[in-house]
């Protein structure tokens, strides 16, 4: 198996999304240095987190009932996952000067959900064979920028709204948690053809582009 091309495999479409997503910043670009910088913590919170839902893993395949498989999807995955996301934003660029508006939340927050997607990625094609990589760099990608760009709103706002802080950022995981668990829910459970699963995303990734707007508003600087 050739490890580097299923590595490369896995990179490039996160690369895109991320330059997609960066471009949606036209007035004031946030550091490459620093996307780059939540990229990596994105995709080094792979790891506690897979340790976390490891022995979780029978209850998600094996689910006694679709009660026990939601509340999985959405406490175990949804929430392990988009708390690893959110801390590699916190412990990476939060607290930095160069986070400075709203938007720089959104970006920061998508970075650290592609880095955390192209691991993930990656063992799924190790594990199943590059057929899965389009798919997964494509759908899977996207989903992750849109739970953590919605809570990266979220974090924007709390920085330019410290007294508010703390509620402002539960909100964001809340939803971000939430919207992953349901997916996960949905993917895992079958219940619906995968094509209205992908509708449901494109649905989500309306509701983000809607909070990149509304950045764009709040934006204190001038476009050029």
């Amino acid at each position: 198996m050739d490890y580097f091309l299923l590595l490369v495999a896995s990179l490039i479409p996160g690369i895109l999304w991320v330059w997609f997503f960066y471009r949606q910043d036209r007035k004031e670009p946030e550091p490459r240095r620093l996307v780059i910088r939540a990229f990596v913590y994105g995709m080094a919170a792979v790891v506690p987190t897979a340790l976390i839902e490891m022995p979780f893993s029978p209850l998600l395949t094996r689910p006694p009932n679709l009660a026990v498989l939601l509340l999985g999807a959405v406490f175990i995955v949804g929430l392990a996952e988009e708390y690893a996301k959110y801390l590699a934003v916190r412990l990476s660029v939060y607290s930095l000067p160069e986070f400075s508006e709203v938007m720089d939340g959104i970006i920061y927050a998508v970075a650290a959900g592609l880095g955390f997607a192209v691991v993930e990625n990656l063992f799924y094609a190790i594990n199943f064979g590059i057929k899965v990589v389009p798919v997964r760099g494509v759908i899977t990608s996207l989903a992750h920028a849109s739970f953590s760009g919605i809570m990266g709103y979220y974090l924007g706002l709390s920085r330019m709204l410290p007294q508010y802080a703390k509620p402002l950022i539960r909100r964001g995981l809340t939803y971000a948690v939430g919207l992953h668990g349901v997916y996960d829910f949905l993917l895992m459970s079958r219940l619906l053809n995968p094509i209205y699963v992908v509708v449901l995303l494109l649905v989500v990734y309306r509701v983000l582009s809607s909070r990149i707007k509304r950045a764009r508003e709040l934006s204190p600087f001038k476009e050029e």
